[in-house]
């Protein structure tokens, strides 16, 4: 059996890695060894930027039917709330989901594998990755099946979404260092009744870590995470009734006087988690997505969210080389550009978990005295405020020190730069039509050149093969102008946006030959692609 791209690992990584290959006509295989999709999982949190690459998918909508959205965090100390986090009032301008949207994992792999066989393509179950020889322009895998057989599969390409305990990783014998916590979590889908703020995050915080209350779609249901206290490390058997009692000591408080109570208890589980990063995410033809590249505690809903924007990342280039536009050379920038974030993520991470467990007298005085009265002065600050929105939403990621970030002069360091996410805006796209959401507006399968105050080269714009640029030449009127000014955005300027929504290039006047270069220099566009189709492309582009 011969395919582009073999992805292991049917999760949520490697299922959007599925799906946006698929919009791009790539062929790809993908394999679990599991017999289904997971129907216990630990993974809740869906952030503002997962949801935006959703709505290119076409399951924003349903995901929002099927989740429920947290519109802040109240955080609580012996029964007492003693801070608040808001995300929907700072995240307004910042994303059209300005939320937390608490959905299971499961419900997120339902929705990614539904629109992957929406493409005709079905996971195959039951396939285990044995062997990976690697070849100079593909890899031989060996998979194992229900029956007994084996089945070969020759790739040109493997992207390893397997998960902590990656085959891909281990066949190309990638370390994968870090440790494991001392601690035990588990994990409770729980019907219960209390003073917990609904439609919120509620956190607990106590001496020997927390407990956390996901409010889920239904009557009184929430999903409870936590830190297996001590005592029942070594219970054999154990069941959320023995946990229950632990989990209302800390959580009970005067405040409201209405005690906790647990009607029933769906399922229950307890589990260890790592804090590990591979060395390398690219091994020749083999890539690592996901927790097989990255695992960290679950403080702050990040691993899930983390794992879609590496699949995000690497589609399109994958997308482009394997369609013979670009050299095989812009993967690299894969690892370059995800590295940096999964290390800022697990050092985040390690040090929040760090912090909520330790059980030093003077931690917990702070963390149960003084840390809610620095966080509930801290956002009060609408710059602290929306800084902390862009962290936890993960649109503040940025790729600036990318080979493929290129700044032109004369732009303000107050303006989007080449690396950030570009601003969501809301603009005229032609005189005296009416107002669109850019994000609605720019499709994710190419890039998009935004011209604000300038018209296009007029010695021709060479950019583009097959639809890779779309012009869009942003009118002057009053409402865009003040859109712009809003977001920092000067006249004149323009913005190259990468496929992925990251501002490729950008800066005053634009230079055809200078934008040709980078697409040659910097993003290994193949002279022809990068040349032949302007006609195309300029086509595309009617002037305003």
């Amino acid at each position: 059996m011969n395919t582009k791209v073999l992805i292991v690992g049917a999760g949520p990584t490697g299922l959007m890695l599925a799906n946006q290959l698929a919009r791009r006509n790539i062929a790809v295989t993908i394999i679990d060894q599991h017999a289904g999709p997971s129907t216990q999982t630990k993974a809740l949190g869906v952030q503002a930027r997962t949801m935006e690459i959703y709505s290119r998918l076409g399951i924003a909508e349903r995901a929002l039917e099927l989740g429920k959205r947290a519109a802040g965090a109240t955080i609580w100390v012996k029964g007492k709330s003693v801070a608040r986090v808001p995300l929907g009032d700072i995240g307004a301008e910042i994303s059209p989901y300005p939320f937390l949207l608490i959905l299971g994992q499961d419900d997120n792999e339902a929705l990614l594998g539904n629109a992957l066989q929406a493409h005709g393509i079905s996971v195959q179950w039951n396939s285990k990755l044995v062997d990976l020889v690697q070849t100079a322009d593909g890899a031989l895998a060996r998979i194992a099946r229900q029956d007994g057989s084996i089945m070969e599969i020759a790739a040109d390409w493997v992207a390893g979404c397997d998960g902590p305990r990656s085959m891909v990783r281990d066949a190309c014998q990638i370390p994968f260092s870090g440790a494991l916590y001392q601690h035990v979590f588990y994990v409770a889908d729980t019907q219960a009744t209390g003073f917990m703020k609904p439609d919120e995050l509620n956190v607990y915080l106590w001496r020997g870590g927390f407990h956390l209350f996901f409010p889920l779609r239904g009557k009184d249901h929430w999903r409870v995470v936590g830190i297996l206290p001590a005592e029942l490390h070594d219970r054999e058997a154990l069941d959320f009734d023995a946990v229950a009692p632990f989990v209302r000591r800390e959580v009970e408080g005067a405040e409201q006087g209405t005690a906790l109570s647990f009607q029933e208890c769906r399922w229950f589980s307890t589990y260890r988690v790592h804090h590990r990063r591979a060395e390398r995410f690219r091994d020749r033809r083999c890539f690592l997505l996901g927790d097989a590249a990255h695992i960290h505690s679950p403080v702050g809903a990040q691993g899930m969210n983390t794992g879609l924007q590496d699949a995000y990342n690497l589609a399109w280039k994958l997308a482009l080389v394997i369609s013979g536009k670009a050299d095989e050379a812009l993967l690299d920038t894969y690892a370059i550009e995800r590295i940096p974030v999964a290390e800022r993520l697990l050092k985040t991470t390690d040090r929040a978990f760090s912090f909520l467990i330790s059980e030093r007298w003077l931690a917990e005085v702070f963390r149960t005295q003084i840390f809610q009265q620095i966080v509930a002065r801290a956002m009060t600050r609408e710059r602290t405020r929306k800084l902390a929105f862009q962290t936890i939403s993960q649109t503040g990621i940025r790729y600036r020190r990318s080979p493929l970030s290129r700044m032109q002069a004369h732009m303000p360091e107050t303006a989007p730069q080449a690396g950030d996410r570009f601003p969501w805006l809301q603009l005229k796209f032609t005189a005296g039509g009416p107002v669109e959401d850019l994000f609605r507006k720019l499709d994710d399968r190419g890039f998009h050149l935004l011209l604000f105050g300038q018209k296009p080269d007029a010695g021709g714009l060479q950019a583009g093969a097959d639809g890779i640029i779309r012009i869009h030449e942003i009118p002057r009127d009053t409402f865009n102008d003040q859109v712009l000014a809003h977001a920092g955005i000067p006249l004149p300027s323009f913005y190259l946006v990468r496929p992925d929504g990251h501002v490729a290039m950008a800066g005053a006047g634009l230079d055809s030959h200078a934008l040709h270069h980078y697409l040659t220099d910097a993003l290994k566009l193949h002279p022809h692609a990068a040349t032949a189709s302007a006609a195309d492309s300029a086509a595309s582009h009617s002037p305003h």
